[in-house]
């Protein structure tokens, strides 16, 4: 009689705690320019193309970068939450066209596990909010891309200092 009184699985505190962990980690992972257009549709909640023009990137790149992001909370090997993944990025493109979703209406229905591979990636970019608010706590990835190549540019202008010091002690 006890075994039918066992309480339903929740996810305890700690169980999502760790899982958070575990997505922010590999958010932290990514290289920084996906991790920037990530948090600036995740978090600022920009569409495609305002994340193109403000990084002044195509809109392809900015899909397969979200791809990337999407990904890292996808299962591993689970082709079918790939493809999930890949029809929901590519629904958010200004650059979707008609055909595309008439034939993402038809993979849809075309089998119930497909429906559900799309419900349970809604549910894994929500998961992602988060992670993603801690990786953007600062604002870091708001600062467009001379925040993301003000290191090469220290370097550059460390090197030309340098540079100029030696000529000058040498002349």
């Amino acid at each position: 009689m006890s075994r039918l009184l066992l309480p339903l699985e929740h996810p305890t505190p700690a169980a999502e705690q760790d899982a958070d962990n575990a997505l922010l980690h590999g958010l932290k992972r990514l290289p920084r320019r996906v991790q920037q257009v990530f948090l600036l549709s995740r978090l600022d909640q920009l569409d495609f193309t305002s994340i193109a023009a403000r990084l002044d990137l195509p809109l392809l790149s900015i899909e397969r970068h979200m791809n990337q992001a999407l990904q890292i909370a996808s299962p591993r090997g689970n082709a079918l939450a790939s493809v999930a993944g890949q029809w929901y990025v590519r629904l958010q493109s200004p650059e979707a066209t008609a055909c595309e979703r008439i034939d993402f209406r038809r993979w849809l229905d075309a089998d119930p596990a497909h429906l559900q591979a799309f419900h349970d990636t809604e549910l894994r970019w929500r998961s992602l909010l988060v992670p993603a608010r801690e990786l953007g706590q600062d604002g870091w990835y708001r600062q467009g891309r001379a925040a993301i190549s003000l290191g090469g540019c220290s370097i550059a202008v460390g090197l030309g200092v340098a540079a100029i010091l030696l000529f000058g002690y040498w002349a």
